[in-house]
């Protein structure tokens, strides 16, 4: 707010004559307000933002190497489900007795990944993924691996409400780096030709 002080300044000589002396107006501009209101401002938009928390994705790590562990077990051909995507985000599947991998779409995958969890009984995934791959393609597997598991845990829920003795659903799923071995193998696919074992 601004005020006026009409009185102070210093004092004027008196002047002969009919003039009267002119009086010197002092403006002084009071700032505490404005600064007020910044800070009330200030305090307004600290207490109301919303803070978007970090988007970060749950991926449960393999438990560390135990001493005189028993071997792993192996897995037969037919319940490993093995997924390529090259650096193109080019998607290739090859389970069971399937001589080499064979091109797929996304939507194709989902299904298959879907079939094969409810047919195949403790089926293994396997997803390779080429290091020049897109990180998107990957989170979109991943994301349809937990919907299918999701899905097949609620219709488990379900039946368990006739049969307690049913026990819950997990996905076997593992991902991996795309080695020589696999970009030579899926080369060859590309080019037409037949992997020789």
């Amino acid at each position: 707010m601004a005020g006026v002080d009409l009185g102070g300044g210093r004092p004027q000589k008196k002047q002969s004559g009919l003039k009267r002396p002119k009086r010197r107006v002092n403006v002084r501009n009071d700032l505490t307000p404005m600064v007020d209101i910044a800070f009330l401002l200030l305090i307004f938009y600290m207490v109301t933002t919303v803070f978007s928390a970090p988007l970060s994705m749950e991926i449960s790590l393999p438990p560390k190497p135990v001493e005189n562990a028993p071997p792993p077990e192996p897995v037969a051909a037919s319940k490993l489900l093995l997924m390529y995507v090259d650096k193109s985000d080019s998607l290739y599947y090859q389970i069971g007795e399937m001589s080499q991998p064979e091109k797929v779409n996304f939507q194709k995958l989902s299904q298959l990944i879907e079939e094969k969890n409810r047919n195949v009984p403790k089926l293994v995934m396997v997803l390779k993924m080429d290091y020049a791959s897109s990180y998107r393609l990957m989170v979109n597997i991943i994301d349809d691996i937990q919907r299918v598991e999701r899905q097949i845990n609620s219709e488990l829920d379900q039946a368990r409400q006739s049969d307690p003795s049913i026990g819950s659903y997990s996905v076997r799923f593992s991902l991996q780096d795309m080695n020589a071995w696999d970009e030579y193998v899926l080369g060859v696919v590309k080019a037409g030709g037949k992997v020789e074992q």
